[in-house]
C-alpha cells in the first residue's frame, strides 16, 4: 500500500488535465492522498523533470509513487515506465529521459512497461492523454493495491532507461573559470541554476563575497555580468543587484534580489545557453 501519489506535469493549471488525472486515481484509490510537485515544468523538457524529481522525492517518505508527466512523444511508440527506485518509490512516467537522474542516484532496481490492459476505460478512446489514462491509472492500481508493481507489465533492463544527453554534459572546470550551461530557470521568481553542483563549486569557489565574472551566451545573444558576488543569500546584495549561490536543488544558482533575472535579461534554459563563470 503506497499512501501518496505526487503528480508533476508540463500541464499548467490553466485548463482541467491535471484535475482529471486526479479524478481517475480517487475513483481508484479514494484513500490515498493526491499531492503535487509542479504543473509548470517547461514544456515538452524531459530533462527539466528529471532535475524536479532528483530535487523533490529526497523529502518524501519511501511509500510514494510519483506520476510525471512531461510527454513530447505521447501516442507514439515510446514507453509508458513504471520505476522501482532503490528506496522503494515508485516513478510512473514516459521513458523519455525523465528518468535519468534517478537512475543515478539512488538508483532503479527494476523498470517495467505498463502493459496495455492497465488503461483507463474512457469514453473518448484518445491517444493524447495518456497522463490520466495510463499513468494516473496505473498509479492509482498500484497505491491501492488492486495491481502489484511487478505486475504492471513486462520488465525491461534498466540500461535501456533513456538519459537525457544533457546529464552527460559536465561543466568544464579550470583553475579560474568554470564553463557550463544555464539547466533550468524558477520562471516564477526568475532565477537560473547551473550546470555545476554545489560540491564542485565547493572545490571551486573563494569565500563568501568573492566576485565572479560571469558571461551568458547563446547564439547571437551575449550578456555579461561583471564583479557578482558569491553570497549566502539574497539579502547580502542591494535590491535588484545580482548574486550567486549554492541552490536547495543542489546547484550553483544566480538570481537577482526581488527581481526577476530571466526576465530582465531575456534568458533562457537549455543546453544552448552557455555560461562562463570567471574568479576575479
Amino acid at each position: 500500500m503506497y499512501n501518496t501519489i505526487l503528480l508533476q506535469t508540463d500541464f499548467s493549471l490553466e485548463w482541467g488535465a491535471v484535475s482529471s488525472m486526479k479524478g481517475v486515481i480517487k475513483r481508484i484509490a479514494p484513500e490515498v492522498a493526491v499531492e503535487d510537485i509542479c504543473h509548470d515544468i517547461k514544456s515538452f523538457d524531459p530533462f527539466e523533470a528529471s532535475l524536479s524529481l532528483k530535487a523533490v522525492l529526497p523529502f518524501w517518505p519511501d511509500d510514494t509513487i510519483t506520476v510525471s508527466v512531461v510527454d513530447p512523444g505521447v501516442g507514439t511508440e515510446r514507453k509508458a515506465s513504471a520505476a522501482l527506485l532503490a528506496n522503494g518509490k515508485i516513478v510512473i512516467t514516459p521513458d523519455n529521459g525523465t528518468l535519468t537522474h534517478l537512475k543515478h542516484d539512488p538508483g532503479i532496481a527494476c523498470a517495467r512497461t505498463i502493459d496495455e490492459k492497465y488503461r483507463y476505460p474512457s469514453p473518448e478512446k484518445v491517444s493524447v492523454f495518456h497522463g490520466r489514462d495510463i499513468f494516473a491509472y496505473a498509479a492509482a492500481l498500484i497505491a491501492s493495491g488492486k495491481v502489484d508493481f511487478h505486475d504492471i507489465g513486462d520488465e525491461y533492463p534498466v540500461s535501456e532507461i533513456i538519459e537525457c544527453p544533457e546529464y552527460h554534459e559536465k561543466p568544464s572546470i579550470g583553475k579560474d573559470s568554470i564553463g557550463c550551461f544555464i539547466m533550468t530557470g524558477n520562471r516564477h521568481f526568475g532565477g537560473i541554476e547551473f550546470s555545476v553542483t554545489n560540491e564542485q563549486w565547493d572545490g571551486f569557489a573563494g569565500d563568501t563575497g568573492s566576485l565572479y565574472d560571469i558571461r551568458i551566451t547563446c547564439g547571437e545573444n551575449e550578456i555579461s555580468f561583471n564583479a557578482v558576488p558569491y553570497a549566502e543569500s539574497f539579502g547580502h546584495v542591494e535590491k535588484g543587484c545580482p548574486l550567486i549561490y549554492r541552490g536547495s536543488s543542489g546547484y550553483l544558482s544566480m538570481d537577482l534580489n526581488q527581481d526577476h533575472l530571466i526576465n530582465r535579461y531575456s534568458l533562457g534554459t537549455g543546453i544552448e545557453w552557455k555560461a562562463v563563470i570567471s574568479a576575479r
